[in-house]
């Protein structure tokens, strides 16, 4: 029974972890923390944000702002350019994908971020984080250590 009740557990931590989050217009998103295995793109831990709203266009080769209200900020690189197979393809046009090694040192588990992602033309998409979505970025494995397997 306890292995039952633990099963989920281990398969969410493999495949990394997803909410469900609103921005300041109230467009619905997709945030999702996992590592890269695509062996045609560089290994490393990925912040995915998607669109759930229709319409909503990202920019995808502006960076992902994250803030804590307190001084502390982070700067993640768009990898967009992982979402579509090495050889090519239309880069989704609700979905960027950024890289996590610049979040360090990680943020506090305390405190509320605000994730500003840049939109096609002038616009942002501001997006607030509830305390699981931050104790989750604040906890997330440190990108220089190696992947743990359980």
């Amino acid at each position: 029974m306890l292995v039952l009740t633990l099963a989920p557990g281990l398969a969410l931590a493999a495949e990394g972890q997803r909410w469900s989050l609103r921005d300041q217009d109230d467009n619905r998103w997709s945030l999702r923390i996992f590592a890269q295995s695509d062996p045609a793109y560089p290994s490393g831990d990925r912040l995915r944000l998607s669109a759930l709203t229709p319409g909503v266009a990202v920019d995808h080769a502006g960076p992902l702002l994250i803030s804590d209200g307190t001084g502390g900020a982070w700067t993640l690189a768009n990898r967009s350019e992982e979402l579509v197979p090495a050889d090519g393809g239309a880069l989704p046009e609700g979905s960027a994908q950024f890289d996590m090694a610049d979040l360090l040192p990680r943020p506090s588990g305390a405190l509320p971020l605000a994730l500003t992602l840049p939109l096609s033309g002038e616009a942002a998409a501001v997006l607030m984080l509830g305390p699981e979505e931050t104790g989750a970025l604040h906890a997330w494995r440190d990108p220089g250590a190696p992947a743990q397997e359980g």
